[in-house]
């Protein structure tokens, strides 16, 4: 119904983002302040925490008295149970927002018959706003649920008026898509919605609410965290959105800081928000969905209790990004990730955002020649750079050449049918295979249209060649060298038609390769970058081949030298070792020797023109920009999207005129709701009509 409009509210507990953990004796105190009673007030956020955690510990001794059934979960740690408390004080100002929005937007006030909340007493249900001549009602939601005890007499309502010659007809608005449970339960109570989009942008007062009674001070200059700061700069140590200086793992970096250049903000943002919020762990992601539950049951709007359930965050990817000028250099980006067919909590989406994150930027420092891993047992002192053996990026290559040797093993172990088969095929005494098999990009399809970057496909390919090494692998041997020409070419044969082909797969969709996926696509995106700032300026120029890693070292610890290691282990010792009773008491040993590395130093791309992009992805450019406030997409597909800017966001976003000012947005505005509901006048003409007849009786 018309374009996305933005309706602003208040938040009294949004100056709390950012607070430490506080101490105990802050707790204890807590506890005796008055405030404690009163959502803003940081004590008021203490003492909630203190009840969660003793309700936590009672469950568990509970437990522990009689250990039947499942161990209860742990407590959520403060800073993921914060950001779970903080939206839920701005609950009921949201809902109430939202109604302002719908009422001036739609003009639905008084002087057109308009009243909120209107009681039904038949039904004990008060509706935000109805008009009785017309013979709506209408329910607003600013959030996709909806609550299942208020629709329990919703449903009453509707059935009551089952069956009447002008029956009163009550209608869900939304400002954004129901849930796909929220549209079952309606469509089962025979409700109608419709969406009124609309955007939420929350203020931030700055400090607490009005003191009840004494004045209540702010630690030191009045910053949140005493340093004075208000957190408006990227260099200024404020809230989690701004960031702090380090920006990277060494320096201190928010859960939700992704793609932020060491002088951008990061902008309040659906990808920023529901990464940061998801859990690490399935167990730690149920226990967050449920401390959202008990704070929005809280606050009043149960219906409010949302968690990005339903992704699987660990095939995220950067497929989005846009060199935009908003007010200032900075960037918008979206990341794809799988739909779940449940709506399960979803988890693991800071990890993975940060890895696409720290990746992309490691491409951007790092020239190209620096993107190449091997693995050879005749080579430990050509593993990998040395800057890239420090990084996430460097670490997640190196692994996928390791596990591409384990996935061999498992598509040849000769107890399988497959790789009996295999095994069966191969030719000579020995049946040796010894070859350098490698990971390269292929073709990587995306839609540049000069500002913006889709990336479409990113797969990736296995190459390979025989070849011999000297390095004795398992079964003591140097690889194949003592087997005749024409075997080592047929065994080559045998492994390109049947094995290769299965390595492939894998590398392109199986779970332990969805690190090296993730990181490619960010290095599309990164290159992308690159290659623009060759010949204009952009967000990343400063950036680009400084060879400066620093702020994006490797979050895990590990060496180059470690996994190097473990391959010569499994190079030597071999993967398996069959034993097969047979009369001459054989002894089946692995004969197949696997090196070679992943080489990300060249990309190829291809560039999809306008007419093909629009043909094949219809809604791509609206799913992903859109991406940018909520999570989009269809299907099978979630969109997740966010936006870096080179000033404070408050001054990047500063709020324009709002179109409910102008007189003629009303008219234009109502004309898609009156629309809908033809049928809605046709009611009214009805009901009229009635009480025509009815008074000349």
């Amino acid at each position: 119904m018309g374009k996305k409009q933005t309706y602003e509210y208040e938040n009294p507990a949004e100056w709390l983002r950012g607070r430490a953990e506080p101490k105990s004796y802050e707790i204890a105190a807590a506890m005796l302040d008055k405030r404690a009673t009163i959502s803003g007030f940081w004590q008021h956020a203490l003492k909630r925490r203190q009840d969660y955690q003793r309700d936590k510990a009672k469950e568990l001794n509970k437990y522990l008295a009689n250990p039947v059934g499942d161990r209860p979960r742990p407590v959520a740690p403060w800073d993921k149970w914060l950001r779970r408390y903080i939206p839920n004080q701005g609950n009921d100002n949201q809902g109430k927002a939202f109604v302002q929005h719908v009422v001036e937007r739609l003009k639905l006030g008084a002087n057109h018959g308009w009243q909120t909340e209107l009681n039904v007493p038949e039904v004990n249900r008060y509706y935000d706003l109805a008009n009785v001549e017309l013979g709506l009602y209408y329910e607003l939601k600013s959030g996709s649920g909806i609550s299942e005890k208020e629709l329990a007499r919703d449903k009453a309502f509707v059935e009551a008026e089952r069956g009447k010659a002008d029956p009163r007809r009550l209608v869900y608005l939304f400002a954004v898509p129901p849930s796909a449970k929220s549209k079952r339960l309606l469509k089962e109570a025979g409700i109608d919605y419709v969406v009124v989009p609309a955007q939420k942008k929350v203020i931030n007062t700055g400090g607490p609410p009005a003191d009840p009674g004494d004045q209540f001070k702010t630690p030191d200059d009045g910053g949140p965290d005493g340093s004075g700061s208000d957190g408006s700069g990227p260099d200024g140590g404020g809230t989690p959105k701004d960031g702090p200086q380090g920006g990277g793992p060494q320096g201190g970096a928010s859960a939700d800081d992704i793609l932020r250049a060491p002088e951008q903000y990061q902008a309040p943002a659906a990808a920023p928000a529901e990464i940061a919020d998801s859990g690490d762990t399935p167990e730690e992601a149920a226990e967050l969905r449920e401390v959202d539950k008990q704070l929005a049951a809280e606050s009043g709007h149960p219906e409010l209790a949302e968690d990005l359930g339903g992704v699987d965050f660990s095939t995220l990817e950067l497929r989005y990004v846009s060199d935009t000028y908003h007010n200032g250099s900075g960037v918008q980006y979206a990341f794809k990730a799988d739909a779940l067919t449940t709506d399960e909590p979803s988890f693991g989406g800071r990890r993975a955002a940060q890895l696409a994150s720290d990746s992309f930027f490691v491409w951007l420092a790092l020239p190209p020649s620096a993107f190449t891993v091997n693995l050879n047992p005749d080579e430990p002192d050509r593993i990998i750079d040395e800057k890239f053996g420090r990084t996430d990026a460097g670490r997640v290559l190196l692994e996928a050449d390791l596990a591409m040797k384990k996935s061999v093993a498992k598509f040849i172990h000769p107890d399988t049918k497959a790789g009996r088969k295999y095994w069966d095929s191969l030719r000579g005494e020995a049946k040796c295979v010894s070859m350098r098999q490698w990971i390269v990009p292929d073709t990587a399809t995306v839609r540049d249209n000069g500002n913006e970057l889709f990336i479409l496909d990113a797969p990736l390919l296995v190459k390979m060649e025989s070849e011999v090494v000297k390095t004795p692998g398992a079964g003591g041997d140097s690889g194949c060298g003592q087997q005749d020409e024409a075997s080592t070419r047929h065994n080559e044969s045998v492994y390109r038609t049947t094995i290769l082909p299965q390595v492939q797969k894998a590398v392109n969709s199986a779970p332990e390769y969805a690190d090296l996926r993730r990181v490619y696509a960010s290095r599309v995106a990164a290159e992308w970058f690159r290659k623009r700032s060759a010949t204009k300026h952009t967000a990343y120029s400063d950036l680009i081949g400084k060879g400066d890693i620093s702020r994006w070292a490797s979050r895990e610890k590990w060496t180059p030298r470690e996994v190097f290691d473990r391959y010569v282990k499994s190079y030597k010792d071999g993967e398996f070792k069959v034993k097969h009773t047979t009369t001459k008491g054989n002894v089946v040993y692995t004969r197949t020797y696997i090196y070679g590395g992943v080489d990300f130093s060249r990309i190829n791309q291809n560039r999809l023109s306008a007419t093909r992009f629009t043909e094949d992805h219809p809604g791509l450019t609206a799913t992903a920009r859109n991406a940018l406030h909520e999570p989009s997409g269809e299907g099978s597909e979630v969109w997740l999207g966010g936006q870096t800017t080179a000033v404070p966001p408050a001054e990047a976003f500063a709020s324009p005129e709002p179109a409910t000012s102008k007189p003629l947005f009303y008219v234009l505005g109502a004309a898609p709701l009156i629309a809908w509901f033809v049928t809605g006048g046709t009611l009214l003409w009805r009901r009229r009509a009635n009480s025509s007849t009815g008074a000349g009786r």
